[in-house]
């Protein structure tokens, strides 16, 4: 992470957000074809996103498309979030090609990568790509112009591909929405449970269980004395609390079925962001 665009440059720390260890390693699951995150804001899926990418640079080298809701966007990130960060990591910056590259075709040993908007059907090309990364899906445009939507031709470019994988991330906006439909027809969908400090049973968090104390009227007072009701035991749990509950948090399937799941779908709203406290 570097300092122009983190709050907390330096190497990476799972430990902070260790609801993202269980998405990123199912990138390197032989079984797992297709990640799908649907999530809130601040919770670190572009950095999830950024992750995979230098894993596929540095371990696993082999043509990508990362697309963003638009061309402006995937320069920005290219200029500002993805070439800072393989230069500053010894094992990518090794592997990349500065001087073949351009702001959206980054060039790397034994693979390229290539950034898209979706507002751009053309910047798709006919390229064959083994890693499709899609970020923000609900961002993009309803169809790319004439052709079919940005989502289904990116799809297309790894055909060829046996071993391919594809991850979609976003922030939902409607039920009718990419992340939403992507995230009801996976094969599994997989919620963050954590403990409660006081019984230690296992829940999810959930908005009707943030409250404040009933005599306060002031919007800013209430944000400030906002706390959690535990779904069982009905004690209070408060902003100190979080960090050791998503430690011992762990996600759990609402799968039923012993067939191996291609597609796996994770779920994750704002209340569990480190950075964002109950209020």
């Amino acid at each position: 992470l570097d300092e122009k665009t983190s709050a907390v440059p330096g190497k990476w720390q799972t430990s902070r957000t260790p609801y993202l260890q269980e998405i990123m390693d199912a990138f390197t699951h032989p079984a797992i074809e297709e990640i799908i995150f649907c999530k809130a804001s601040q919770i670190g899926g572009t950095e999830a996103i950024l992750n995979i990418l230098a894993y596929i640079v540095a371990q696993d080298p082999s043509p990508t498309l990362l697309v963003y809701p638009t061309l402006d966007l995937a320069e920005f990130a290219s200029s500002n979030r993805i070439q800072p960060m393989v230069t500053l990591i010894p094992e990518t910056a090794e592997r990349y090609s500065g001087k073949d590259s351009k702001t959206l075709e980054l060039q790397f040993a034994g693979m390229y990568l290539a950034l898209s908007g979706a507002n751009s059907p053309a910047s798709l090309s006919s390229r064959p790509i083994r890693y499709l990364l899609l970020d923000e899906v609900d961002k993009y445009p309803a169809n790319a112009g004439k052709e079919a939507d940005l989502i289904s031709l990116a799809r297309e470019r790894t055909k060829t591909f046996h071993n391919k994988k594809i991850v979609m991330t976003s922030t939902p906006t409607l039920q009718t929405g990419a992340i939403w439909q992507a995230f009801e027809s996976a094969d599994e969908r997989r919620y963050f449970y954590v403990p409660c400090p006081h019984c230690g049973s296992l829940q999810i968090l959930k908005m009707a269980n943030i409250r404040w104390p009933k005599d306060v009227k002031d919007p800013a007072e209430a944000k400030d004395k906002a706390y959690y009701v535990c779904d069982v035991c009905q004690e209070v749990i408060r902003d100190h609390h979080k960090q050791d509950m998503l430690q011992k948090g762990r996600w759990i399937s609402d799968k039923t079925s012993g067939r191996v799941s291609l597609r796996v779908a994770f779920h994750l709203s704002s209340i569990y962001s480190p950075w964002l406290t109950f209020g």
